[in-house]
């Protein structure tokens, strides 16, 4: 390419990073007086509970979290317990005070006919509480929420925390807690509908009537998708055939999740439920009743929403600041690095790795349950890292071949072939394992995973592709090529 057409493209290359870089990263006042601001793209991202803030000119807090107090049944917080006795009547604050029995120095009081055996919390409790605990640590994994957690408290109660990005918390934590089988009725209403899976006395559970229960999203539609087996197709034919205005209600314990209107048969082995639903919704939906499907059958206790807080960064207010330094910090040491040992030629690392950041900063911003957090910016941090490595290999690739009498045109193109396949395996291998780890992972790994995945994508593109390229348009304005990448030929000695 010659030198002008270089330059034309060189020229629009780096207004369209400068642009991107302003938009992505750089919060500016929008008006005069400074009172109205664009926040950047990096700014408005949603954060996860590990960091917080407030945006520039905002005064909501953004980040941090929410945690709310399970209680199962039989089992009532002090301030409840402290509250319903004041509110009774003198002739009632006896009878009320004996039936339940203070535990955990008051923290809570257990209802002594349901949970207690004598003076000890009953075993058949302790197996049903565990049970419950068991199947809701099961469904947040599922849900891969970034930074949510599931602990006991108090032996008897559990504290579940979900991130303030997470837009439906309020509706998740009672979902959450519903325990019980899955169970399907039909009928005109809910008071007189029958239930038709399991059916009665068949010795049948929800697993033999249903392979799997999913969400999807498409073309801004989300489904909760039912798939049945032969035997659920047939239950559910069966009892719609000649259907009207009828209803099929899917419950979990005694809380119907779904209500569908029926006005015609339904004989499919794959039944798609739309409604309201979004996103969020239908993958919450669908994770309760397929652990319904799995684990319903067993005993458990329904777990309702006691006290419920909002939570600050968990990490404090000042992490992400010191994040994103640390992160700076790496990023200059890389950039001194590079135009230390390869001169100018350390403008096309440059320019590659802010593409990169600019591509992990929008899929951050764009993908629903990528967040900014702890593990996001570590991802991010360690794509960094392996594209300087990428980078590195690269161009000593290409000094060698130089380095042996070739020109540099054919030696950059011989280095590039001689490392491809290393660099294409370093960031394969990388990005398989980071979203194999994402399918598997626990919740607090799930998005540390996936952005490894996506960043191991992005760093291999942008070392193969984008740093070639810019090596290729910046060339062209070195009078000696040699001096622009600081490479030189090996010396020969002469025999006398």
């Amino acid at each position: 390419m010659g030198k002008v057409k270089s330059a034309i493209v060189l020229t629009l290359i780096t207004i369209v990073i400068a642009v991107l870089c302003v938009v992505c990263f750089v919060p500016f006042p929008c008006d005069g007086n400074g009172l109205n601001y664009f926040n950047s793209i990096l700014g408005i991202a949603e954060k996860d509970a590990e960091l917080g803030g407030y945006l520039i000119g905002e005064t909501d807090y953004v980040g941090g979290g929410y945690t709310a107090v399970l209680y199962p049944e039989g089992v009532i917080s002090g301030r409840d317990y402290e509250n319903d006795l004041s509110a009774s009547s003198e002739e009632d604050q006896a009878e009320y005070a004996e039936k339940y029995s203070s535990y955990s120095n008051g923290a809570i009081y257990l209802e002594k006919e349901t949970v207690l055996d004598g003076t000890e919390v009953s075993e058949s409790f302790k197996e049903n509480f565990s049970h419950s605990v068991e199947v809701l640590k099961e469904r947040v994994e599922r849900l891969h929420i970034s930074s949510a957690s599931v602990n006991v408290v108090d032996d008897y109660t559990v504290e579940v925390s979900l991130p303030a990005s997470y837009e439906i918390s309020g509706a998740a934590f009672d979902y959450l807690g519903r325990m019980g089988e899955l169970t399907v009725s039909f009928g005109s209403d809910e008071e007189s509908a029958e239930v038709i899976i399991p059916e009665a006395r068949s010795g049948l559970t929800a697993e033999d009537y249903f392979k799997s229960i999913s969400a999807r999203t498409s073309a801004g539609v989300s489904y909760v998708i039912f798939n049945m087996t032969d035997e659920g197709r047939a239950a559910i034919a069966e009892a719609t055939d000649g259907a009207t205005s009828s209803y099929l209600y899917f419950y979990v314990g005694d809380e119907p999740l779904i209500t569908l209107t029926v006005s015609e048969q339904i004989d499919q082995s794959s039944l798609y439920i739309s409604g309201s639903y979004d996103k969020q919704s239908s993958e919450l939906v669908a994770t309760i009743l397929d652990t319904a499907r799995t684990s319903g059958s067993e005993e458990g206790l329904s777990l309702s929403v006691g006290t419920l807080r909002r939570d600050h960064a968990a990490y404090g207010d000042s992490a992400q600041w010191m994040l994103y330094i640390a992160l700076g910090v790496v990023l200059l040491a890389s950039l001194v690095y590079f135009f230390v040992r390869y001169s100018r030629l350390g403008f096309a690392h440059l320019y590659t790795m802010l593409v990169y950041l600019i591509a992990m900063t929008l899929c951050i911003w764009a993908i629903d349950f990528l967040t900014l957090g702890v593990g996001s910016v570590l991802a991010v941090l360690f794509g960094a890292v392996t594209l300087s490595v990428s980078d590195a290999m690269a161009y000593e690739y290409a000094r060698k071949e130089y380095a042996t009498g070739k020109t540099m045109t054919f030696a950059v193109k011989s280095g590039y072939k001689k490392c491809f396949f290393h660099i294409f395996d370093l960031h394969i291998v990388l990005a398989a394992v980071g979203f194999i780890t994402y399918f598997i992972a626990l919740t607090e790994l799930s998005v540390f995973a996936f952005t490894l995945g996506i960043g191991m994508f992005f760093a291999g593109v942008c070392s193969l592709a984008v740093n070639r390229f810019c090596w290729y348009i910046m060339m062209p304005f070195a009078k000696d090529k040699a001096k622009f990448c600081r490479f030189k030929r090996e010396e020969v000695e002469e025999d006398d």
